[in-house]
């Protein structure tokens, strides 16, 4: 049970994922909510996209300080600038239930919009203004 819905959420996210989206990693610190108590860990994860200020689909393992168990997870974050926030829902290797987590931590993010350039910077005579002198 625990292998097939493991399988199907995976596959579910990468049929979500748009073509053009640029995949990030992240580093972080977990909270984790399941079987009547709370667990702290620490974690990488995978982001669907690398734009700052917008929603990512992430893939994540956890190494759940307190139980000493790994944690995969999946879930979702909000990308700010060189940081994340986000909820998932994971799987404590060590007793086989399903709970969930809130995150925070870094990931390197990208503006999303026009990229800043230089002024046109065209060869004398060739294109711009200097073709409208003589006119």
């Amino acid at each position: 049970m625990t292998k097939t819905f493991f399988t199907v959420s995976a596959f579910a996210l990468t049929l979500a994922l748009p073509v053009a989206a640029d995949p990030a990693v992240g580093l972080g610190f977990s909270l984790s909510f399941g079987g009547g108590q709370a667990d702290a860990g620490v974690g990488v994860r995978l982001f669907s996209d690398d734009d700052e200020d917008s929603f990512a689909a992430t893939l994540g393992l956890d190494y759940m300080l307190k139980s000493r168990s790994l944690r995969p997870t999946v879930g979702a974050a909000y990308l700010m600038d060189g940081s994340y926030i986000g909820l998932d829902m994971g799987l404590d290797l060590q007793s086989r239930e399903f709970d969930f987590g809130v995150g925070i931590g870094g990931v390197k993010t990208q503006r999303d919009g026009v990229a800043v350039t230089g002024p046109d910077e065209t060869p004398d005579g060739v294109g711009g203004n200097d073709d409208l002198v003589g006119l």
